[in-house]
């Protein structure tokens, strides 16, 4: 995204003459100065551009605080001018945090500003999906798989496989025992806000991943009793009771008709009982997000402590040890 105003590349020569002599910290407080200065004359446009490429520039130096401080006044342009979210607004954020990611200390700074941004400037609660999917990406990238979690549950129709594929990685990572702990993360909280789909393509990325890495664990169910279903193949599977017990919550949510004396309704209610108390110290969250769950799908009234809000921003404790003999032991924060 070049510069064509003549000032602006001014700006940017004596700023990359600083750079070359080694001098970061100079040009980094001159090029904040010209940007003051623009903003206080309203040429905001002109701020925004000489902050943007400014903090490209100095991303080749790793000057990454210097970076963050740059990109976090841009922001707040943007905040303070209403800009709105647009493909251009959007690729300076990207191509800023797609290379300060590197330093950990200081992009949480950037992706957070920009999020409150695009708050305010779409009105809705979350902001924008394609920045969430955006962010979510980089992070798991860089292995933050709690971090990612949070923004591919609000992201775009992209987000559930991505996040579905994500949760795989980090049950292999850990060595988990059960498996179904990790997906159960991402199926529930997609239901618990009413995303569906969300939670079928999120599963989906899953067992696909599941069934070619385990494949000794796995069994097709085929012949007359293999319905048709929105979770594509149905699957037997031994030593992961959790991921069982996510594919048939699926299942039943497929098959109700959204009354609490239906049959479906039912077999929920049964599947809650035999399989809360086997997430252990994380059966409180569960049960929160199942409640949820029991409302949304099943026309289940209960009276709740917790918005619905906190309980999807409810963590599950994340595992980081070796695998253990028991699930009941591992934590979904």
């Amino acid at each position: 995204m070049a510069s064509s105003n003549p000032r602006i590349e001014r700006f940017m020569t004596n700023l990359r003459e600083n750079l070359v002599d080694g001098n970061y910290y100079e040009g980094h407080q001159e090029l904040r100065a010209i940007a003051i200065r623009l903003v206080k004359q309203k040429k905001h446009q002109r701020a925004i551009q000489l902050l943007y490429l400014g903090a490209l520039e100095l991303c080749q130096y790793n000057q990454w605080g210097s970076v963050a401080d740059l990109a976090a006044f841009m922001i707040n342009i943007y905040v303070e001018e209403k800009v709105p979210v647009t493909d251009e607004s959007r690729e300076r954020i990207y191509d800023i945090f797609e290379k300060l990611s590197q330093a950990t200390e200081y992009y949480p700074r950037v992706y957070q500003a920009a999020i409150q941004w695009s708050i305010g400037a779409m009105g809705n609660k979350v902001g924008d999906t394609q920045l969430h999917h955006f962010i979510g990406c980089i992070l798991r990238n860089k292995m933050r798989f709690q971090e990612a979690e949070q923004h591919f549950l609000v992201g775009t129709p992209e987000s559930p496989a991505a996040l579905g594929n994500m949760l795989f990685d980090w049950a292999e990572r850990t060595g988990t025992a059960d498996h179904g702990l990790f997906i159960a993360r991402g199926v529930l909280k997609y239901l618990a806000t009413g995303w569906y789909e969300a939670a079928c393509l999120c599963w989906k990325a899953f067992i696909a991943r599941f069934v070619q890495t385990h494949s000794n664990s796995v069994a097709e169910r085929t012949g007359d009793r293999a319905l048709p279903s929105n979770i594509g193949t149905i699957y037997y599977i031994t030593g992961h009771e959790l991921v069982n017990f996510v594919q048939l919550l699926l299942l039943t949510i497929e098959r109700s008709d959204g009354s609490p004396s239906s049959d479906s309704a039912r077999i929920f209610g049964q599947l809650r009982k035999q399989y809360e108390p086997r997430f252990g110290i994380n059966a409180e969250v569960v049960h929160n997000l199942l409640d949820a769950v029991a409302e949304k799908y099943f026309g289940v009234v209960i009276q709740r402590q917790q918005s619905l809000f906190d309980i999807v921003n409810n963590l599950f404790a994340a595992p980081s040890h070796p695998a253990v003999t028991d699930a009941s032991a591992e934590a979904m924060d």
